[in-house]
């Protein structure tokens, strides 16, 4: 069994995921607020790369029925209803609504790896169910972390190790084969156990201080949250459907 870890998305090659299960990484914020959206009910969202994008598509799908999200150097972009908290997806605001998302970095990533055969957004918020659904599915997974503009990101790095770490233990049978990537990750996830104390050292975690959004980092530190498993399919991320009793 393969199991990889691309520690940017510089590293991805489309060609060579097409047949892999893609599970992206944005910890800080982006997967874990496509986490919350979809836990709260959310109809789907679709992850756009720019501003520009993200507007055409809320206006072609009818504004009625679209929220617009997402983030420009770590705070809410003007103008849209939704910043990158993943506490501001709450039930409340956003049941039964389509979320536009345009972020620095998650949504960028989950564009890449579209070209997999599946995509999954995992987050330390839906760590097990992810974990459970690459167990039950069998797949060979590739872990592809979004970093931060485009360059080496600490905090997915580390749940990257964490999640191959997981995987591994509940497949103890397997031959696993690793690439550089994975073998760096799993030396990560051991030096830092505990997101709530790696965040705020990481330079996104700085970032999000500084924009004064530290809740949000407390926030996205809690493990197995929510039961989750957001899905990227024909542009749109919506929940896989529940595994069969």
């Amino acid at each position: 069994m393969r199991l990889d870890v691309l520690l940017t998305p510089g590293e991805l090659v489309p060609g060579e995921i097409a047949e892999r299960t893609v599970v992206v990484l944005d910890v800080l914020r982006a997967s874990s607020s496509i986490v919350e959206a979809l836990a709260a009910g959310a109809r789907a969202l679709f992850p756009v790369g720019t501003i520009e994008e993200a507007i055409r598509l809320a206006n072609t799908l009818g504004r009625d029925e679209v929220l617009l999200a997402g983030e420009r150097k770590c705070l809410p972009i003007e103008g849209f209803d939704l910043g990158n908290s993943p506490g501001e997806f709450t039930a409340e605001r956003i049941a039964g609504k389509i979320v536009v998302m345009s972020t620095t970095n998650g949504t960028i990533a989950l564009t890449a790896a579209s070209a997999g055969a599946r995509v999954v957004v995992a987050s330390w918020l839906n760590f097990q169910a992810v974990v459970d659904d690459l167990v039950r599915t069998g797949a060979e997974p590739v872990l592809l972390c979004a970093g931060r503009e485009r360059v080496f990101g600490l905090e997915d790095a580390v749940c990257a190790g964490q999640l191959a770490a997981a995987v591994m233990k509940a497949l103890p049978d397997e031959e696993w084969e690793l690439n550089d990537g994975a073998l760096a990750a799993l030396a990560l996830a051991d030096e830092y156990p505990d997101p709530a104390k790696l965040f705020p050292v990481t330079a996104a975690g700085r970032s999000i201080l500084e924009a004064g959004l530290g809740d949000d980092l407390a926030y996205c530190a809690q493990r197995d949250l929510r039961d989750a498993v957001p899905v990227l399919h024909d542009r749109q991320v919506t929940l896989a459907a529940p595994a069969a009793v």
